[in-house]
């Protein structure tokens, strides 16, 4: 594994280890870990720290057979409504947050920067698990494209819309 591909590992891994430290010190707070699949996020991991019905969470995202796109992504729950047996966290939220996605291929790298807004619910499955489906609107709010090499493209897509859909999938675990 290359240099690059280390660092956010290891913040990931120190996050997580004071989010544990700093859990144990007080009870209503919760760690969960998620994966899941995203648009714009692609298949992404991540690590949610709860504070009462708010949740906080950082997460990063790629394709395991296509190492040209990858992502990282922050972003704050509220959950609102409703209410579940297995937790005081009500399943229905409101996410906002921003993605930075890279895409590369051949000729040029493209980096883009979301901020989405979603509406969503938590299907709690046990104590433990749960599944979460949510939906709604990413904004692009930068969109850098550099060439890499002389353009070979006979065919090159350009977007024309800043706005996109949103919409994720995931399954979390309850630490």
């Amino acid at each position: 594994m290359n240099k690059k591909a280390k660092k956010p590992l290891h913040i990931i891994s120190i996050f997580l280890c004071f989010l544990c430290f700093g859990n144990q010190s007080y009870g209503q707070e919760k760690i969960n870990i998620k994966v899941g699949f995203g648009i714009p996020e692609l298949l992404n991991a991540g690590v949610r720290y709860q504070l009462n019905q708010f949740q906080f969470g950082i997460y990063l995202g790629g394709y395991p057979i296509n190492d040209n796109q990858l992502s990282a992504s922050g972003d704050i729950s509220y959950h609102f409504a409703g209410h579940s047996r297995f937790t005081n966290r009500r399943p229905w939220y409101l996410r906002s947050g921003l993605t930075l996605v890279r895409d590369k291929n051949e000729t040029y790298i493209y980096k883009d920067l979301y901020l989405n807004f979603r509406f969503g619910r938590d299907i709690n499955l046990s104590k433990k698990i749960g599944l979460e489906i949510d939906f709604g609107t990413a904004f692009l709010l930068l969109h850098k494209k550099s060439r890499k090499e002389p353009a070979s493209d006979w065919y090159n897509y350009e977007n024309d819309t800043n706005i996109r859909y949103a919409i994720g999938f995931g399954i979390y675990y309850r630490m």
